[in-house]
C-alpha cells in the first residue's frame, strides 16, 4: 500500500473516532441523569504500558439514583494515587441501567473527541494538500 493511501485510511479513521466519540458522550452521555456519590473505594489496575510496580486506581463509587435504589459503580477515570475514600465525585448514569456510570468529565470528554478530530483535520491537510 502507498503511503497515500494509508494517510487516507487513517484520516478517514481519526475522523470516525473523533466523530463518533463526540456524539457519544455529548449526545447520548450528556443526556444521562446526574448525581454525586461517594468514593468507597479503589480497584488497581495495571496497564499493560506501565510496569510491574505502576498502577492506575479507578473509584467504587456509591450513589443512589433516581429511583431510590443505591449502587455501586467503578468510575471510569484512573488516576496514579489511590481516590480519597469519601471524596464526593459529580457522575452521569444510565436510566435504564443505573449500574452503567461514567464519572468523566465534559471537558475530558471534549478533549478525547477533540484530540482524534484535531488528528483527522492534520491527516486530512497533508492528504489534500
Amino acid at each position: 500500500m502507498s503511503t497515500e493511501t494509508l494517510s487516507l485510511i487513517a484520516a478517514v479513521a481519526l475522523t470516525v473516532v473523533g466523530i463518533g466519540a463526540f456524539f457519544h458522550y455529548f449526545i447520548w452521555v450528556g443526556t444521562w441523569p446526574r448525581t454525586s456519590g461517594k468514593v468507597v473505594g479503589n480497584d488497581a489496575r495495571r496497564a499493560a504500558h506501565q510496569q510491574r510496580d505502576q498502577f492506575s486506581y479507578f473509584p467504587r463509587v456509591e450513589f443512589i439514583a433516581a429511583n431510590g435504589q443505591v449502587y455501586e459503580v467503578r468510575g471510569d477515570v484512573g488516576r496514579n494515587t489511590e481516590w480519597p475514600l469519601g471524596w464526593i465525585v459529580s457522575l452521569r448514569y444510565r436510566p435504564g441501567n443505573p449500574k452503567h456510570a461514567s464519572i468523566a468529565k465534559d471537558w475530558q470528554r471534549l478533549l478525547f473527541a477533540g484530540v482524534f478530530l484535531g488528528f483527522a483535520v492534520a491527516t486530512w491537510w497533508a492528504v489534500l494538500g
